[in-house]
């Protein structure tokens, strides 16, 4: 088998030095531009791919970095309505992320996708992340459907943390929503609440592909219809409330607690509540602990191995790492039947 082209048999084929073939591959403006598309021509035509957490980590030495350096991940939110916002769940994902890179030997550093500065474009980071030798990449939660179709992957080993990229379509590092729906009126039923009632936001359940409520309808037995809202407010959640009875609410907004004391009903003695994402929570509650840093971790673990096998671009099978949600116990639910002597 012919071993693979490096950049000093580049350099003997064209004659030229090995130190300017490597500034030509790293497009430096100090080799003139024929000589850096000679040199890219040789390298396709060769079959050359460059090495990056090679070249990384060089970098790290020459900039006198500590030894175990081995590169840089991106971590790139969206910049939406031109307000740069790290969201609470995003902040727990990077703490993980940065928290496993760190371990491996790798960097973190947060960028954003906008029209207005600090962001950049979708056109313009690839560009910025490659002349900077970053070649991995997480993409945060985004808060609404998004296309990356200008955004050139081609160079870069990149995952997603959900469903909301439509163009193109990336491996998928998220929790497992059905599953953990499931798990969750499973313990519900358990603890003796037997009229489960779904309240979500449209766009939270679009952006998980309908799993929250798919999982509800193929549980729920009581018969009580999910209230899917485009905005949840109030008056339509006491209206849904007041027709359906439920013995206890399922959702993301935990206002629904106080609406329900403001009708003079107790929390958890007349009907309990449970957080579909615990971030989000605004007071003690029972909920999901999505896992935010167990994702930002695992996203980084993915990442990192797609690097080591030189898995750059958007992949021909996209495959999604679904992580389920652990249960955490509070005050807006009441307290779980003792388990029978035996």
């Amino acid at each position: 088998m012919p071993k693979p082209p490096t950049i000093r048999s580049l350099a003997r084929r064209l004659r030229l030095s090995v130190a300017t073939v490597s500034e030509a591959l790293r497009d430096s403006p100090r080799v003139h531009a024929t000589t850096r598309a000679r040199v890219h021509r040789a390298a396709a035509v060769a079959g050359y791919q460059r090495n990056a957490l090679l070249g990384a980590a060089l970098s790290a030495v020459r900039q006198s970095r500590h030894h175990h350096f081995r590169g840089t991940i991106a971590l790139i939110d969206i910049d939406e309505a031109d307000q740069s916002l790290y969201l609470p769940f995003h902040r727990e994902i990077a703490l993980g992320a940065e928290a496993r890179a760190l371990e491996l030997g790798f960097g973190t550093e947060l960028f954003w996708v906008g029209h207005q500065a600090p962001a950049m474009t979708p056109r313009r980071l690839p560009e910025i992340l490659h002349a900077r030798g970053i070649a991995g990449a997480v993409l945060l939660p985004f808060h609404t459907a998004q296309d990356f179709s200008e955004f050139d992957f081609s160079r870069i080993a990149a995952v997603h943390m959900d469903h909301c990229l439509i163009r193109p379509r990336l491996h998928t590092i998220m929790p497992d929503h059905y599953v953990s729906m499931m798990q969750l009126l499973a313990r519900l039923t358990q603890r003796g609440y037997c009229r489960i009632g779904l309240c979500i936001e449209a766009r939270k359940d679009a952006r998980v592909k309908g799993k929250w409520s798919a999982a509800f309808r193929t549980f729920d037995q009581s018969g009580i219809p999910a209230l899917v809202a485009e905005m949840l407010t109030r008056e339509d959640f006491l209206d849904w409330f007041n027709e359906t009875q439920p013995d206890v609410v399922v959702g993301h907004v935990q206002r629904i607690v106080d609406w329900l004391r403001e009708s003079s009903l107790a929390v958890p003695d007349d009907v309990g509540f449970v957080n579909l994402n615990m971030t989000e929570r605004t007071a003690p509650c029972a909920g999901l602990d999505l896992g935010p840093r167990r994702l930002g971790a695992t996203a980084v673990e993915t990442v990192v191995g797609m690097l080591h096998r030189q898995e750059r671009g958007v992949p021909a099978s996209p495959q999604t790492i679904g992580l389920e949600a652990m249960w955490i116990d509070g005050p807006t639910l009441r307290a779980a039947p003792l388990q029978p002597v035996t």
